[in-house]
């Protein structure tokens, strides 16, 4: 029997399931976390895409268009990840975005 209080068929949430799972440090990673974490990778990049371009480096604009479309693939890939994919796609992106804010000034400098 299904229970429509439980699920909504006009629910936003494209993953089947966002319980959450256990991370690499034992914290419970979402879904929704895990989207929005590749998410905030993907608009870094985005962000980066446009300072190359104003600048003109075509070789910078290349690197970074190939590393944003390799962060949205993994973000699709995440609606038929697992629990431990989901995690570890997670830890690998949250670890990533910590490096590039750590490694560049941001677009207002």
């Amino acid at each position: 029997m299904h229970d429509a209080a439980s699920s909504s068929p006009s629910s936003s949430d494209p993953h089947p399931s966002s319980e959450p799972t256990q991370g690499p440090g034992g914290d419970a990673v979402s879904y929704e976390e895990a989207f929005e974490t590749v998410g905030a990778v993907i608009a870094w990049y985005g962000r980066a895409l446009l300072l190359a371009r104003r600048s003109g480096d075509q070789q910078r604009l290349e690197e970074l268009k190939t590393q944003r479309q390799r962060c949205v693939e993994d973000q699709q890939r995440l609606k038929d990840a697992g629990p431990k994919e989901i995690a570890r796609i997670a830890a690998e992106y949250a670890t990533r975005l910590k490096e590039l804010k750590a490694a560049e000034p941001g677009p207002e400098s």
